[in-house]
């Protein structure tokens, strides 16, 4: 009884554990895509290329999400999980950037 609850905290742990690597790691990423979008807001590029462009911008911090999610999770759910982040985050930004442009 006593392994069997030593194992389930375990689990949980780690579940958390990775949770939290996994938002801090998003957390990066739209930190450098936002930096980004305040740069190149300034261009004269629509306000989907301008954020499109900010978040191409940053691979590495993009890359990495997608090695942390894929430790725990199977190399397809990383990709899935990291391509509708990157969807509803583009979704996002572009309210933000059309914001700037009006502010």
């Amino acid at each position: 009884m006593r392994k069997q609850f030593l194992v389930a905290a375990r689990c949980i742990v780690s579940t958390v554990a990775s949770a939290q690597e996994r938002r801090a790691a998003a957390g990066k990423w739209r930190s450098c895509a936002d930096a980004a979008a305040v740069r190149y807001s300034k261009s004269t590029e629509s306000a989907a290329a301008v954020v499109r462009s900010a978040a191409l911008a940053c691979p590495a911090e993009k890359r990495q999400t997608w090695e942390i999610v894929k430790q725990s999770e199977s190399a397809s759910f990383a990709d899935d999980y990291v391509d509708a982040m990157e969807r509803r985050y583009i979704d996002r930004l572009s309210v933000d950037v059309m914001e700037m442009r009006l502010g």
